[in-house]
């Protein structure tokens, strides 16, 4: 190869470098705008980010189901929620998959509640004029998740994350899981 096509090509390779590192780096910077993606199981939940403020699961009671086919109008009954172990003197390094029934850096509480809620737009509020928070700290620390999915029952499962109002979750009697994302519409920035 003479001088003038080593030149050429050496050139026409930076040049490139910058052009699909400049596309990476686009790719980059507006995925940072898209909601996480969320993988429920009855063994795990994962994302594509990580779980920095824990995930909180509600057993729901469903009055009614809106033209999405996900509850509008229902009930928590029970909720579980997953707190995350932060060392202390180190950078946090959350989990971006957390198992229900394996022991991991992070620790569960439960509680049995009556709240009703009633969603509407992005968001959801209580139906009562009281406007409650759903959880208090529990009394008790599980090192594994102390509910497990049922068939035919609807659940709410929030991550903590401010670009997601929550996600429903639901197994039908054959095993078939179905999952509704519903983004909060908040920028990350």
């Amino acid at each position: 190869m003479t001088k003038g096509a080593k030149l050429i090509a050496t050139i026409l390779a930076v040049i490139l470098l910058f052009f699909f590192g400049g596309l990476f780096f686009i790719y980059f910077f507006f995925s940072a705008f898209a909601p996480p993606k969320v993988v429920i199981t009855e063994n795990y939940i994962s994302t594509n980010r990580d779980f920095i403020n824990g995930v909180t699961i509600e057993k729901i009671k469903v009055d009614s189901v809106g033209n999405k086919n996900y509850p509008v109008k229902y009930s928590v009954t029970y909720w579980t929620s997953c707190g995350i172990d932060h060392p202390k003197g180190r950078p946090p390094n959350p989990p971006d998959k957390i198992y229900f029934k394996e022991e991991g850096k992070y620790w569960w509480t439960e509680g049995k509640v009556n709240i009703s809620f009633i969603h509407e737009g992005l968001g959801r509020h209580t139906s009562d004029s009281t406007n409650r928070l759903l959880m208090s700290i529990g009394d008790k620390r599980f090192k594994t998740c102390p509910m497990e999915f049922e068939k035919e029952q609807w659940y709410f499962i929030t991550i903590g994350d401010p670009q997601v109002t929550g996600i429903f979750f639901y197994i039908d009697n054959r095993g078939k899981k179905y999952q509704y994302f519903l983004p909060s519409g908040v920028s990350p920035i």
